[in-house]
């Protein structure tokens, strides 16, 4: 792996060059607030442990067999060399510092075994704050499975938080929904659907699952939620916007991936419209695929935007 400078440096003096090509989400100053966070960490057997100190098992990554063991010594710019870049980290860190000093309360959506959850968890507990609340919501029974080990691995449990988990979906409405079964951690990417399909959205063939859909309301716990990371494979345009009014009156900032310029595009509207602020992006990058029989299947690489509600500045 490159060192701590070495890959930093190299990834400004290509930015420098490739400009808006290059990644995005991310500013060079990054790497200081990065630095606040950052965690030395011994190495440890079964386990990838982040700049951060944040440990995750292997297995949970078993196309990054390689990692077990490591520890990063470098700061997620442009990424972690693992599962996200520096545009989420960045959106956490900066939802942290936003605040209040005593309290961190966060929901992720689409939360898979709720890494950010997690992290937000772990680096709330690690700067003393007193109330932590943390939601965790995953439609994948299996995956979901994965979520208090996940927080356990990290000390995180229901005597240093308040841990709300869900086996569910976010949706429009209150609702049954279906989702892909999956059998391990390798299969992400799945998404819900209205009724029961065989094919999914990238056109493969799948069995689905029951699931209960929940409305954005119904997740949220009391008072303000200073941070929202979701990413369901392409309804967030659809959820967010059915959304808006608690999500202006509730949260402080969100972190959405996106799967689509069509879900870009409408983001961009919806959140601007109702004075938010734009603080980064980075759009998707897509192939398009003829026999895909919507527009999200041609995504290659998901974007995302953070948005910080101007009603709390």
């Amino acid at each position: 792996m490159d060192s701590k400078e070495s890959r930093l440096r190299r990834s400004i003096k290509a930015r420098a060059v490739l400009g808006d090509d290059f990644f995005g989400g991310w500013e060079e100053h990054d790497a200081t607030l990065f630095a606040k966070y950052a965690t030395r960490s011994a190495p440890e057997e079964g386990k990838i442990i982040d700049y951060f100190g944040v440990r995750t098992s292997a297995y949970l990554h078993p196309w990054a067999s390689h990692m077990s063991g490591f520890v990063h010594d470098s700061p997620p710019i442009p990424d972690d060399q693992l599962r996200a870049e520096a545009i989420e980290y960045f959106a956490t860190l900066d939802a942290l510092e936003r605040a209040p000093s005593n309290s961190f309360t966060m929901a992720e959506f689409g939360a898979s075994y709720a890494p950010w959850a997690c992290f937000s968890a772990v680096l709330a507990k690690r700067s003393a704050r007193k109330k932590i609340c943390i939601t965790a919501v995953e439609a994948s029974k299996y995956l979901f499975g994965l979520i208090e080990g996940h927080l356990a691995e990290n000390g995180i449990s229901r005597n240093s938080a308040d841990i709300r988990l869900i086996n569910g979906a976010v949706a429009t409405e209150k609702c049954t929904l279906y989702f892909p079964k999956v059998a391990s951690a390798a299969e992400n990417g799945g998404r819900i659907e209205n009724g029961v399909t065989n094919v999914d959205y990238l056109g493969r063939i799948i069995e689905h699952e029951e699931v209960i859909g929940y409305p954005v309301s119904d997740l949220l716990p009391e008072g303000i939620t200073d941070f929202i990371h979701i990413d369901i494979q392409g309804l967030e345009g659809a959820v967010l916007s059915s959304a808006i009014d608690i999500l202006n009156e509730k949260v402080r900032c969100i972190f959405v991936g996106t799967h689509s310029r069509k879900i870009e595009g409408e983001l961009l509207e919806l959140f601007h419209t109702n004075a938010w602020a734009l603080m980064r992006e980075r759009p998707t990058r897509f192939s398009y695929t003829k026999d895909r029989r919507e527009i999200s299947g041609w995504t290659t690489r998901d974007g995302g935007q953070y948005w910080l509600n101007r009603r709390f500045l």
